[in-house]
């Protein structure tokens, strides 16, 4: 425990900042995430309607990309870039949803909402980075 308590401690405060801001892009982005995931039936058959969880998917994404700057330090930079990447397509994917219609059933739907979400595993990546340098 010590031992990453000093880690920390030595980071530098710019290091420390961007893994503040990564925190909320990530933040931001799991509140996308979420909403998108309401679209899913539950337990019980209850969801929310597609176009209402694409909606708070893409509004979620903008605010994840909005924040990503101020995470973009040399340090990760290699882990920053597919991140932006991938907030990008998964961007992308949901709008060609919205402008193409909705899937037919559970299965479809199930699926695409796993290649909605497929974009943004490049962030675990950079949570490893920030970790390995101390964080």
């Amino acid at each position: 425990m010590l031992r990453g308590w000093r880690a920390h401690r030595a980071a530098s405060p710019a290091l420390r900042h961007a893994f503040r801001a990564f925190r909320t892009t990530v933040d931001r982005m799991e509140r996308a995430k979420a909403s998108l995931v309401s679209a899913a039936p539950g337990q019980r058959g209850s969801k929310v309607p597609l176009a209402e969880a694409l909606f708070g998917f893409e509004l979620g994404l903008a605010e994840a990309s909005a924040g990503m700057l101020a995470w973009r330090v040399p340090e990760v930079d290699e882990a920053w870039w597919p991140c932006r990447e991938g907030l990008d397509e998964a961007a992308r994917r949901a709008e060609a949803l919205r402008l193409e219609g909705s899937p037919a059933g559970y299965e479809e739907l199930a699926g695409v909402l796993a290649d909605l979400l497929e974009p943004l595993q490049p962030f675990a990546e950079a949570l490893q980075r920030f970790r390995e340098l101390g964080l």
